[in-house]
C-alpha cells in the first residue's frame, strides 16, 4: 500500500479509489468490509448506487466535485455521505462516512467505532446522529402544522354556506361538504361517484356577471330549485380536478325579480307624467306663453335640464330591464359605418363643447357593419359621454371605429384620471361609479351596464384598460358579427 493510501485509509477508512474512467483502484479497509472481495478492477456503479443527486451515475459526477453525495453500497444497503475530490496522481478519491439515523440502524450495519477512523470517531458520528435527529424532530413538527392546516381548512369548507363539490376529470363527485349534502338532500357516502351533471344541469346565467353560472338543481331527495355559483379547475396529485361551489338561489331570484317589476313600475308610470311636465317648462322657456324675466327663463332651463335627466334615468332603466330578460328587440341589418360615425358625432358633439372637450372620431373608410345600428350607436355614445364627462377642460376624447373582416371595434379613449384596475371591471355595473371622479355632467350610472348588456347580446365583448400613454382610460367593445370591408 503506498504512503498516499495508507493515509487516506487512516483518516478514511470508507474512501474509495478510482481512476479517470472511474474504475476502482483501491478501497479503505473498513469500506471493504462491506463490499467484499474482487472489488478492485470493477466500475464505480457497480458497487455504489448514487442517492443525490437524483438519477446521477459516475459520469455525472464529474462536475459534482466537492459538493456533499449520499451513497449506498448495493451489496449491503449501507448509506454513505461524503465527497470525492482528485489526488496529485489523478485518481478519483471518494471520502465517505456511514449516514446512519438511529442507533437501532447504527447496530443493525454492524460497524465499530473503529471502523470510523480517528476524525469520525473523534465526533463526525456524533455530529450526524445529532443533526439526524434535530431533522426528526423539524419533520415531526412540520407534519403537525400540515395536520393543523389541513384541519382549519377542512373545518372551513365544511362549514361553508355554499355547497362544495369536488369533481374527477370525467365530472364525476369525489367529495362534498356538508352544505352540499344538505343542498342535494343526500349524505357524502351517496354522493361520490355520481355524475355531477346528473344533479346539476347548467342553464343560461341571467344575471350580469359572466363568471357566474347557474344550474337547475336536483337533488337525489327533496324539490328541485335554482341553484348559482362558479366552477373553477384545480391541480392536484391525483391529477386535474374541477371544484364546483353552489348555493340555492331561490329566494335571492324571487327578490330580484321584486326588484325589477318594482323599477319598470316605477318607471313606465314616470313616463308620462314626465312628459306633460317637460312639455310646458320647453313652451314657457321658449316665450310661446308669454315673455318671461331672464331669471324665471334660468329656472326653466334647470327645470327642464333635471327633467331630461330624470327621463334619461327612466330610459335607462326601462331599457335595462328588457335588455336583462332578453326582450329588447334587435334588429341586425348591414349598414355603412359612415352614418353610423355621422351619427355618433352629431350625439356627442354638443357634449364635448360643452365641456371644453377636444373630439376627434375616426372609422374604417367605407366600411359597413351588420348588427343593429340604434343600439351600437347608443354604446358608442354611451363610451364617448361617459369619456368626455371625465376628460378636464382643455382634453381630449378620441372615438374610432374600426371594421375588418372580423368585426367591428369600437375604442375610445380620454385625458381622465384613468380607473384603478381592480375597479375596471365593477365600472360595469349597474349604478357604480369611481370614488371621487369628476361627475360634472351627471349621470344614471346605467350607462355601462347598458352597454355591456347590448355588446352581450350581439355575442361581442367590452372592457376597459389603461390609456395607451399610461394615462387616461381607454374602453374597447368587439362586435364579431360578420363584417363586409369595401374598397
Amino acid at each position: 500500500m503506498s504512503d498516499a493510501a495508507a493515509t487516506l485509509d487512516l483518516v478514511s477508512p470508507f474512501h474509495l479509489r478510482c481512476d479517470a474512467q472511474w474504475t476502482v483502484t483501491g478501497v479503505g479497509r473498513s469500506l471493504a468490509k462491506h463490499l467484499g472481495v474482487g472489488v478492485v478492477g470493477r466500475s464505480f456503479d457497480e458497487l455504489l448506487e448514487v442517492r443525490r443527486p437524483a438519477r446521477a451515475d459516475a459520469r455525472a459526477l464529474e462536475r459534482k466535485a466537492g459538493q456533499i453525495l449520499l451513497l449506498r453500497v448495493r451489496s449491503t444497503g449501507l448509506d454513505l455521505r461524503g465527497e470525492w475530490v482528485t489526488l496529485p496522481s489523478g485518481e478519483r478519491a471518494v471520502l465517505c462516512s456511514p449516514w446512519v439515523t438511529s442507533e437501532e440502524q447504527w447496530r443493525s450495519s454492524g460497524i465499530e467505532l473503529t471502523d470510523l477512523g480517528p476524525q469520525d470517531a473523534a465526533g463526525d458520528y456524533l455530529v450526524l446522529l445529532t443533526a439526524a435527529r434535530q431533522q426528526s424532530i423539524d419533520l415531526e413538527r412540520l407534519v403537525e402544522e400540515v395536520g393543523a392546516k389541513e384541519r382549519r381548512l377542512a373545518a372551513i369548507v365544511d362549514n361553508m354556506r355554499e355547497g362544495l363539490l369536488l369533481l374527477d376529470e370525467e365530472g364525476v363527485i369525489e367529495s362534498a361538504n356538508r352544505s352540499a349534502t344538505r343542498l342535494l338532500g343526500a349524505p357524502e357516502s351517496e354522493l361520490v361517484g355520481l355524475a355531477a351533471n346528473s344533479l346539476l344541469e347548467a342553464v343560461p346565467a341571467a344575471g350580469e356577471d359572466a363568471e357566474a353560472l347557474e344550474w337547475e338543481v336536483r337533488p337525489v331527495h327533496g324539490p328541485g330549485f335554482r341553484g348559482r355559483g362558479t366552477s373553477y379547475e384545480i391541480r392536484t396529485m391525483k391529477g386535474p380536478r374541477r371544484v364546483v361551489l353552489f348555493r340555492d338561489a331561490t329566494e335571492e331570484e324571487r327578490l330580484l325579480q321584486m326588484q325589477r317589476e318594482f323599477l319598470a313600475i316605477v318607471s313606465h308610470e314616470l313616463r308620462t307624467p314626465l312628459a306633460s311636465i317637460q312639455a310646458p317648462l320647453g313652451l314657457v322657456a321658449s316665450g310661446a306663453m308669454g315673455d318671461v324675466s331672464e331669471e324665471a327663463r334660468e329656472m326653466l332651463e334647470i327645470a327642464s335640464r333635471n327633467g331630461q335627466r330624470l327621463r334619461q334615468l327612466v330610459d335607462d332603466v326601462i331599457d335595462l330591464e328588457r335588455l336583462q330578460k332578453g326582450s329588447l328587440p334587435m334588429e341586425r341589418v348591414e349598414f355603412p359605418l359612415a352614418e353610423l360615425l355621422e351619427r355618433s358625432r352629431d350625439a356627442l358633439q354638443p357634449i364635448a363643447e360643452s365641456e371644453a372637450v377636444e373630439l376627434t372620431l375616426e372609422s374604417t373608410p367605407e366600411g359597413s357593419a351588420h348588427g343593429d345600428q340604434s343600439r351600437i350607436l347608443q354604446v358608442v355614445v354611451n363610451l364617448g359621454a361617459n369619456a368626455i364627462k371625465h376628460t378636464p377642460q382643455g382634453g381630449c376624447v378620441s372615438v374610432s371605429l374600426l371594421a375588418d373582416d372580423r368585426g367591428l371595434v369600437v375604442e375610445v379613449e380620454d385625458d381622465g384620471p384613468g380607473i384603478p384596475e381592480e375597479l375596471r371591471e365593477r365600472v360595469f355595473e349597474r349604478f357604480f361609479q369611481v370614488s371621487g371622479s369628476d361627475r360634472r355632467q351627471g349621470g344614471t350610472g346605467l350607462g355601462l351596464a347598458i352597454s355591456r348588456l347590448i355588446v352581450d347580446q350581439h355575442d361581442g365583448s367590452i372592457e376597459a384598460l389603461e390609456g395607451a400613454d399610461g394615462s387616461g382610460s381607454l374602453f374597447r367593445a368587439r362586435f364579431p358579427s360578420p363584417m363586409e370591408v369595401k374598397g
